[in-house]
């Protein structure tokens, strides 16, 4: 798969096969985000892996999921839970924060998963706090995301926008409206 295919098939995977996911392709995922551009080239953004199951049923509740769909259909089901996490941090000791450079990291960290055969979702709606007092996250690191990863099981596709950007899930699996490439072109000179 080349890029383009990869950003193209790329969407958020809410559930997942309870296969557990080899350190290795883990490593690789958070290599590709080392690897990201970033400002003045300050490599501010530093990575924990969780890969036990332990360690991830203490995060999972505290992560808030698919804020656009009705509560009963939101939260991964039991048997269908990630089976690992990144947490994204900033070190606030090398440079202050840039959502630019965090963004980068976590797409190439995302495009890397498609590779591997592996569904993401990207989460800000998460408890900083209960995160920190989990792995003990010293206060000069900000927790920016996690990204909840594993083997999807659930489908995810792209649907034609029409005056609502809510996505949303049925029989066939998640929905996701985009705007047409011509409705996101402003202008060409």
């Amino acid at each position: 798969m080349d890029v383009e295919e990869a950003i193209i098939n790329r969407r958020t995977i809410r559930r997942y096969k309870q296969e557990e996911i080899p350190i290795d392709i883990l490593k690789k995922l958070i290599n590709s985000g080392r690897l990201a551009p970033a400002g003045m080239n300050y490599q501010a953004i530093e990575y924990i892996i969780v890969r036990l199951k332990e360690m991830r049923d203490k995060v999972f509740p505290y992560l808030s999921w698919a804020g656009a769909l009705p509560p009963s259909e939101r939260t991964p089901e039991l048997n269908r839970q990630p089976t690992a996490y990144i947490i994204v941090l900033w070190n606030k000791d090398i440079k202050n924060k840039s959502l630019a450079d965090i963004g980068a990291a976590i797409e190439n960290i995302l495009l890397t998963a498609i590779k591997y055969g592996l569904g993401s979702c990207w989460m800000g709606s998460i408890n900083r706090e209960k995160i920190r007092e989990i792995f003990k996250i010293p206060s000069n690191y900000d927790i920016a995301y996690i990204i909840s990863l594993g083997y999807p099981d659930e489908k995810s596709k792209v649907e034609p926008y029409s005056g609502s950007f809510n996505y949303w899930k049925d029989e066939e699996g998640m929905h996701v409206p985009k705007r047409s490439l011509d409705d996101v072109i402003f202008k060409i000179y």
